[in-house]
């Protein structure tokens, strides 16, 4: 079972379900909405849809993500239990594979559009130097491949094809992330600047985690264009779920605590339609419905050639959680901790959450080790800005090529063999987005070469950073998309 990731602090049922943390209005709210409400009702102002799926989504997420199936089963029972079997119009006639579709591969984007900004900061340092923080960044590198190989695994588990290499799943730099975010991403040098960016990219959702143990002696998917015919206040179409995402998530822990609701409630739809009823336990909601996917496209766990993380194949809503789950915990932290999986329970890999990693590179310090008694409260729990206060980590910010930010292809174009070598770098990255593509397609062994093209990466990427390309920056790899 893995680890509880949003809330380990118990709460007693009925508090969940009437709202619990939900101020004023919103709790009234809550109250009056109820999941079939929320979910059919056509009389339902915008609103009070809003207000519903706010509670809703929190506490579907806070049970299943955080295992406890009892209490979800006592939900289910709580919202369903006195429905009837009749008809339910609107969200049952959705075609929900285009609208997961675009939501899943916008996860995709997101796990996309870190990869190579991360790269590019860790490529950009000269070797010989910096030994530890190029160990962190390429550690949280590999480990977002894996994030968008697990996202692939879940669209293959609804009968989706994901796609990965196409120019439209690009990202183009300077971006901002497909959330209700105010800073942009985009590929700069190894530096203070950099590494701030990538500690705003994973932050957590939460605003406190326990404190470690004192020791005195470690824009973006295009929208579905055609709607389906449902009524005429039906709020359950992809512009509304997207619009809420844009206006309400601010994390990518958040983007997946809201992308894992939208998949259990068409989970749930497509229960009814089979059964004229709705589901009453985990267990009849856990298989079939939207898993149609052939189990064969999966990537497995022996398939997997990273390092760093688990994968986890998915051909249920199970498979689902534990997908989550990990992307969650190796993000933005695990059981209320910095790390990315309870360390006490000595699990193999046990590692700092991607977030607390960067401010560990970032203020120059380890966590562990460090006095943390001054920012702690009464339950041990600390403000996740907390800064490390552990032993030196070394780092020197001088030993770093001086990378021209966000090149571009045109930016070599008076240069021919510069613009060459930027040309075979992108045909580089796309032959791996490529073997990728394939692997996702079910043919798993294409993932052998993404080491080759890996290696192969980094010396094209150092061969362009070494090059003067004016009297202040040099070039650097620009990760365009490109034909073969």
């Amino acid at each position: 079972m893995r680890q509880r990731l949003i809330n380990k602090t118990a709460q007693p049922q009925e508090a969940l379900l009437k709202g619990a943390g939900m101020a004023g209005r919103s709790a009234v709210v809550a109250d009056a909405v109820s999941l079939p409400s929320l979910l059919f009702d056509s009389t339902l102002s915008k609103e009070d849809w809003i207000e519903g799926l706010k509670h809703h989504s929190k506490t579907l997420t806070n049970l299943l993500l955080n295992d406890q199936i009892k209490d979800f089963n006592a939900y289910l029972e709580s919202q369903f239990g006195s429905e009837t079997s009749e008809s339910k119009k609107g969200l049952t006639e959705i075609d929900y594979k285009p609208v997961l579709q675009d939501l899943l591969q916008t996860a995709i984007l997101i796990e996309h559009s870190t990869i190579p900004p991360y790269l590019t900061a860790l490529y950009s340092i000269k070797d010989g130097t910096n030994a530890l923080a190029s160990q962190i960044i390429r550690s949280v590198a590999v480990e977002e491949m894996l994030h968008l190989i697990m996202v692939c695994n879940v669209l293959n588990a609804i009968d989706i094809q994901p796609s990965v290499n196409k120019q439209e799943n690009y990202p183009t730099y300077p971006m901002k992330l497909p959330m209700n975010v105010d800073f942009y991403v985009g590929l700069e040098t190894f530096s203070s600047n950099s590494i701030a960016t990538f500690i705003a990219i994973e932050s957590p959702s939460k605003p406190l985690v326990k404190a470690p143990k004192y020791d005195h002696e470690t824009d973006t998917s295009e929208l579905y264009s055609q709607r389906a015919a449902v009524q005429e206040n039906n709020f359950w179409t992809l512009e509304n779920m997207k619009g809420f995402i844009m206006e309400n998530v601010h994390t990518i822990g958040e983007y997946y605590d809201v992308l894992f609701f939208y998949i259990v409630i068409f989970q749930i739809i497509a229960y009814y339609k089979e059964h004229g009823s709705f589901p009453k336990s985990f267990e009849e909601l856990n298989t079939g419905g939207i898993f149609t996917g052939n189990p064969a496209k999966q990537i497995r766990p022996e398939q997997y050639y990273g390092s760093g993380g688990k994968l986890y194949s998915v051909e249920a809503l199970a498979g689902v959680i534990a997908v989550f789950q990990e992307i969650k915990g190796q993000g933005e932290g695990a059981d209320d901790s910095i790390f990315d999986v309870d360390p006490s329970q000595f699990e193999e890999g046990v590692e700092l959450a991607h977030y607390f990693r960067f401010k560990e590179v970032f203020h120059e310090h380890f966590y562990l080790g460090g006095n943390y008694e001054p920012f702690m409260d009464d339950d041990g729990m600390m403000p996740v800005t907390t800064p490390p206060t552990g032993k030196d980590l070394p780092v020197d910010w001088d030993e770093a090529y001086p990378m021209k930010p966000n090149p571009k292809m045109e930016d070599y174009v008076k240069n021919k063999e510069l613009h060459a070598q930027a040309v075979e770098f992108n045909k580089t990255y796309r032959r791996l987005l490529d073997a990728i593509q394939s692997a996702v397609e079910g043919n798993q062994r294409e993932l052998e070469k993404s080491i080759m093209y890996m290696y192969a990466l980094k010396e094209q990427a150092v061969n362009l950073m070494k090059q003067p390309l004016d009297a202040q920056t040099n070039a650097g790899p620009t990760f365009e998309y490109i034909n073969l």
